[in-house]
């Protein structure tokens, strides 16, 4: 018990003690400045890296906002060339069945003339047959009567002559 009778100063516990918050308290007065400072300066740049990161933000929903427009935009703009893309097949295939329509019935009247000139040929050609078929029998008729009648015609014929001659 020894340690009762020494003195308070005398203590080193009290010496570690004093030397501790003697320290401590130069540690605050000099370390204060550059803690808070480091600790402004973190915070400012954690305030910058929000606000850039709050920039970046709004930077990128105004271009999602630009290109979702472009997107409306685009597809307005294909359902119109696609609405005229129909219109005009509408149009093509409305002119191609007329075109069609107009083919057809001028191959129609041209078989039709066709027709007419090949039943105006066979008509011609009938009557032609006919013609000679007609004169095949006038032939035949008159070599039958020539045949029948043919010496006395010859022996008229010979009688007349002089009269004839003489005209």
């Amino acid at each position: 018990m020894e340690a009762e009778n020494t003195s308070f100063f005398a203590d080193p516990h009290t010496w570690v003690l004093f030397s501790t918050i003697i320290f401590a308290i130069i540690a605050y007065k000099k370390g204060k400045k550059p803690l808070l400072n480091m600790l402004d300066s973190r915070s400012a740049r954690i305030k910058a890296d929000l606000d850039e990161a709050e920039r970046l933000k709004n930077e990128a929903q105004a271009l999602l906002a630009d290109y979702q427009k472009k997107h409306r935009d685009a597809v307005t703009t294909a359902q119109k060339i696609i609405d005229n893309a129909q219109e005009s097949v509408s149009l093509i295939q409305k002119a191609a069945e007329e075109k069609l329509t107009e083919n057809l019935k001028r191959r129609e009247e041209l078989l039709l003339e066709r027709i007419a000139r090949a039943e105006a040929a066979a008509v011609q050609e009938l009557r032609y047959q006919a013609a000679d078929i007609a004169a095949a029998a006038a032939g035949q008729l008159l070599a039958d009567a020539m045949n029948k009648r043919g010496a006395k015609l010859v022996d008229e014929a010979i009688e007349e002559l002089p009269q004839r001659m003489r005209a």
